[in-house]
């Protein structure tokens, strides 16, 4: 079973009133990414947990989860959706081809990363040829005024800041449009 519906399953086990509390602590969170009202106000248990995986990724988004479960009384399911979830987290951190000493190399050099990239457009048109960035977040990021602004903002993509499939594409990208930047950057590793 998928993340997914372990998430979809937890969720329907919650009575109506506190789905909706579930819907209220995760609109009103602190951290990112930020979820709207607007885009829960409606969403059902499949709609909810297709949200999550869409802004978090999904090992993030069951953790989200079990933290709001855990917040709103419900041990239990928290408990449950944790040893579900358990072996798919660990075996997604450890598919990173570009990890070193237990970090990702994007985590790693992401300041680096944020000051010294100038040109990020040809970055943003192959993670979108990738389907790593939508169109939305294509055009968001370009609007920034600078390029360490939308490196940084680019770095915050929930696809890219909690997917280590996400910083590997992204790691692919940079080998190909920066390639002495990172080779200096492999250097000091």
């Amino acid at each position: 079973m998928s993340v997914k519906y372990k998430i979809v399953a937890v969720l329907e086990d919650l009575p109506s009133k506190d789905l909706k509390k579930f819907r209220e602590w995760l609109c009103d969170r602190e951290g990112e990414p930020r979820v709207s009202r607007r885009a829960v106000e409606d969403a059902d248990e499949v709609d909810l947990a297709e949200l999550l995986i869409r802004v978090c990724t999904e090992a993030k988004a069951a953790q989200l989860t079990i933290d709001i479960l855990k917040q709103l009384g419900f041990k239990k399911q928290a408990e449950n959706l944790a040893k579900a979830t358990a072996s798919e987290e660990g075996s997604s951190e450890s598919r990173s081809k570009y990890m070193t000493g237990g970090q990702h190399f994007i985590d790693k050099h992401r300041i680096a990363l944020i000051e010294r990239i100038s040109m990020v457009d040809p970055i943003l048109d192959r993670l979108q040829m990738k389907n790593v960035i939508t169109q939305e977040n294509y055009s968001d990021i370009r609007c920034q005024p600078t390029s360490t602004r939308r490196m940084r903002e680019l770095m915050q993509l929930g696809n890219i800041c909690h997917s280590p499939k996400g910083k590997d594409i992204l790691y692919e990208v940079l080998m190909e449009t920066e390639q002495f930047l990172m080779e200096d950057l492999k250097k000091e590793s």
